[in-house]
């Protein structure tokens, strides 16, 4: 580690208004491999230049404060600068053990050109692993992660982590990774993990321990990773949306996003497509996985998956599904995981739209698998085709009321069924691109006039007060389907 203090004299300074901090101008290489390893104070920043690249790993240290982060970022016109690692080093940027960093305009990336195996790498790694407590303030901004290691699988390496290793008692505060793209990496695409955050679940209550605060993962486009395109660990009421989650698991199996010792998580007003191939299991848009509790999984837009969403059965417990869409997702639209296990606590489905074209053979539980402990209320089945439900459909304590179905016999549970045309405006037409945060390129699935699915909702308590798109929800006059 070498301190600031050393370099004083090689760089253009600017001092601020507080005193002391500085920038570190970097537009050499030169330049770049005396600052790799510099330690920095409350309010410096490494500014790296517009239009150049730069060879090895940036591995700047040092503590900023509430008020006076340390910044790393580009300065110039121009591209954006570039760090190449060339697959030689563990990333392009590290941050070990960091509070009050802000990283933003970067490209990153780290490969050896090849397709093969290169090791644990990544884009951004950010990693607390000497300090106990509380890291706080780390925000990654509007960078290009591309290229990292082979198309490989692995869950814990990959475009953009954030890891605590070797700790028993640390966690992290105000994470914001936001509007990055992070595309053909290997391993996952935007992660975290912790040695020591964890979920339990008992009858009747749960633990839960070193859960991270004010996590925030939103408008990103992920694109072409080895496993999962986003895996959302060990966090209290994180909040995960309007990101594009594309093209996911190329090299092993794995849900687009999926959510793990995490209470309160929002997966919201995200995009999830193209996660398909072969294995048989978590090829789906969403996955709420075990050891939760809180789960919503809310106002998305899942097409050309597998299926949808992924429910599994290791203990989780309040699972709540509602006002998604799912098109043309291509095997099936429910998965629920760990088939011969029975834990899942209190799953709710209402308020989603799934729509089918013809010529897709589409089970609504996909794989036989058998869903338990569920109520699916208000949600449509629309099939263009015949639709299947799945050899396990009937399920275990599950039960079906009020939804509208076409061309698909009514699930034996439902008492209150719906049986006809919903009369979509347009429905079918929306594919890639859409406005995440409005989402009303989806309009097409508004309900018109004269159709069964129009005001005959049944009245939903705390069911987020809005729809899909936005629209208010009123007790008493709700629509089937995910747009009022």
């Amino acid at each position: 580690m070498i301190h600031r203090s050393t370099y004083i004299s090689l760089f253009v300074l600017t001092l601020s208004s507080i005193g002391q901090a500085a920038e570190y101008r970097v537009d050499t290489q030169r330049k770049f491999d005396e600052v790799s390893s510099i330690e920095l104070s409350p309010g410096d920043s490494i500014l790296l230049k517009r239009g150049q690249t730069f060879v090895g790993m940036l591995a700047p240290t040092g503590q900023g404060v509430d008020g006076n982060p340390i910044g790393v970022t580009a300065y110039g016109k121009g591209r954006r600068p570039v760090i190449h690692a060339q697959g030689r080093h563990i990333a392009g940027l590290l941050l070990k053990n960091p509070s009050y960093w802000e990283v933003d305009g970067l490209e990153i990336t780290n490969t050896d050109g090849t397709t093969e195996e290169q090791g644990d790498l990544f884009g951004i790694y950010v990693l607390a692993d000497e300090t106990e407590g509380v890291h706080q303030h780390v925000y990654i901004d509007d960078c290009h992660v591309h290229d990292v290691n082979g198309m490989v699988a692995g869950k814990r390496r990959g475009g953009i982590h954030v890891h605590i290793r070797k700790l028993r008692s640390a966690t992290f505060d105000d994470l914001r990774i936001t509007n990055n793209v992070v595309e053909n990496v290997g391993g996952v695409g935007i992660g975290n993990d912790s040695s020591c955050g964890k979920v339990r679940l008992f009858p009747g209550r749960h633990e839960s321990r070193n859960l991270w605060t004010r996590v925030y993962v939103a408008g990103n486009r992920v694109d072409s990773t080895g496993r999962n395109n986003v895996i959302a660990r060990v966090s209290k009421d994180a909040v995960y949306e309007n990101n594009t989650l594309a093209n996911s698991s190329r090299q092993s199996t794995g849900h687009s996003i999926f959510c793990f010792n995490t209470d309160g998580m929002k997966i919201q007003y995200n995009e999830a497509y193209g996660n398909r191939g072969e294995g048989g299991i978590d090829r789906g848009g969403f996955d709420a996985d075990y050891n939760c509790i809180n789960t919503f999984i809310q106002y998305n837009y899942s097409h050309d998956n597998n299926w949808f969403c992924g429910i599994m059965k290791r203990p989780t417990r309040n699972v709540v599904i509602r006002y998604n869409i799912s098109q043309n997702d291509r095997e099936g639209i429910y998965f629920y995981g760990f088939e011969k296990e029975k834990k899942a606590e209190n799953v709710h489905v209402y308020n989603n739209t799934h729509f089918i074209r013809a010529g897709l053979d589409v089970e609504v539980f996909v794989n036989g698998r058998t869903p338990v402990n569920s109520r699916f209320e208000n949600n449509i089945f629309y099939f263009e085709g015949v639709g299947q439900w799945g050899r396990n459909a009937v399920g275990i304590n599950t039960v079906f009321r009020n939804n509208l179905y076409f061309n698909i016999d009514p699930h034996p549970s439902d008492t209150r069924p719906i049986v006809g045309d919903p009369r979509f405006t347009q429905p079918g037409q929306t594919e890639t691109g859409i406005g995440l945060t409005t989402m009303k390129d989806l309009v097409g699935y508004r309900l018109q006039e004269g159709s069964p699915g129009m005001d005959t909702g049944i009245t939903i308590m705390n069911s987020g007060a809005k729809d899909l798109v936005g629209s208010s929800v009123r007790a008493g006059q709700t629509n089937l389907g995910a747009i009022e």
